[in-house]
């Protein structure tokens, strides 16, 4: 009977404690995991150095930010704000037309959403004046006072873009249609909205998108100045439709502005009165007061080891956008080999960037690919209320440009295009 009761009793004592001790098991288990999910955690950390905080550089630190929280993200850029430059033909003619807070937008607070942003987020004021391809490292200069500092990388994303001769002021008076590589883009806003509104005769060499858009701008805005619109076509606005391109001519004759066709510009001066000599190919020279020119679209790859580099200066990768000479870079947007340099091509290069970069850091998820999409969507404001572009073989009317982009270049929603 002693021993039943003892028995009993050893059941009773196990029973009780079997909980206890699943609890115990469980929680020494759980402590395990978390210590190897820590090491994993941090073993599979990774310094991204993106150089660029333009359309691309900034989209692709939203993607990691999302894809790949373990990742450290280092983002590269002069300044400390964003330039919407889409709009720039209209700022530089019509300096009220859009509030500042439209187009200048600081670029950390895009990034204050995300709970990993104060350990995983660093925006570097500077520009990188050298890749170490052997080394992984970046050397960036601070544009304030020189000074510099050498970053370390597992990965690094070229999204340096393009400029152009406006942006740079060569062979050209200074208009930033792109972030230039300093912090005086409002300096230089302000500059050349002054000029143009004290000037009596402007010349615009090209006469692509930005030539017209400009020309339209301007003419509209001053409608006493004499504006010259120079191409080395037989019409404006050469590789879109017919259709398009004689609207177009159409509306700027409208506004006042002059083509000249076939002439293609050899050099442009600034004399010592102060007037631009523009010299064109049939040994004519033209005289105004402010030359502009809108041709030619430049990679900002001064830093950039040439082993990078095609003939031209393009970054060359392949359709993963991993450089076809170094598995550690990768490259998107302008600096790019793809040879249309639009901002609406961005959108269909990041995730491809991102998705790739992400099977690379984790060692999981599927690689994508990128297929160029040779069609065209296009939209040219002529001023406020009109214009014209191209949407595969449709020519969109001017009200429909008007609404779409012409009322104010895409500024009233243009945060959401960089806000990830």
């Amino acid at each position: 009977m002693t021993e039943l009761t003892n028995l009993r009793t050893y059941i009773s004592a196990f029973v009780t404690a079997l909980p206890f001790s699943f609890f115990l098991l469980w929680s020494w288990r759980q402590r395990r995991l978390n210590i190897q999910d820590t090491d994993m955690a941090q073993a599979s950390t990774k310094t991204v150095i993106i150089i660029g905080g333009s359309w691309a550089g900034i989209n692709v630190a939203h993607g990691l930010l999302k894809e790949v929280p373990s990742a450290k993200v280092i983002l590269i850029n002069p300044s400390d704000d964003f330039y919407f430059n889409i709009a720039s033909p209209r700022l530089v003619a019509k300096p009220n037309d859009i509030p500042r807070e439209k187009y200048i937008y600081p670029i950390v607070p895009l990034f204050n959403k995300y709970a990993n942003v104060k350990q995983n987020f660093e925006l570097v004021l500077g520009k990188a004046t050298s890749l170490d391809l052997h080394g992984k490292n970046v050397i960036v200069q601070d544009v304030n006072n020189g000074t510099t500092k050498t970053l370390a990388y597992d990965y690094v994303v070229l999204a340096s873009g393009s400029t152009s001769n406006a942006t740079t002021g060569t062979g050209s008076f200074q208009v930033p249609f792109k972030q230039s590589g300093t912090t005086e883009v409002e300096a230089e806003l302000k500059a050349a909205q002054e000029a143009i509104k004290s000037a009596k005769k402007i010349i615009i060499g090209g006469a692509g998108a930005v030539g017209v858009e400009f020309a339209a701008e301007v003419a509209e805005a001053h409608p006493s100045v004499e504006v010259t619109l120079l191409t080395n076509s037989d019409n404006v606005l050469v590789n879109l439709r017919e259709p398009t391109r004689q609207k177009a001519a159409k509306l700027l004759k409208q506004k006042g502005v002059k083509i000249l066709t076939g002439k293609t510009v050899t050099s442009a001066s600034k004399d010592s009165a102060g007037k631009w000599n523009v010299v064109i190919a049939d040994g004519q020279t033209l005289t105004s007061d402010i030359y502009v020119s809108t041709t030619g679209v430049l990679p900002n790859n001064e830093f950039i080891p040439s082993s990078l580099l095609n003939k031209n200066g393009w970054v060359e990768v392949n359709n993963h956008f991993v450089s076809k000479a170094d598995s550690s870079v990768y490259a998107v947007g302008d600096i790019t080999q793809y040879s249309a340099r639009l901002v609406s091509r961005i959108s269909g290069q990041v995730p491809v960037l991102i998705s790739n970069l992400k099977a690379d850091i984790t060692g999981n998820g599927k690689r994508a690919a990128y297929k160029d999409d040779p069609s065209l969507m296009i939209v040219v404001p002529i001023g406020k209320s009109t214009g014209t572009g191209q949407t595969g073989s449709f020519t969109p009317p001017g009200f429909l440009v008007s609404f779409v982009k012409g009322k104010d270049y895409f500024t009233g929603s243009g945060k959401k295009f960089i806000a990830g």
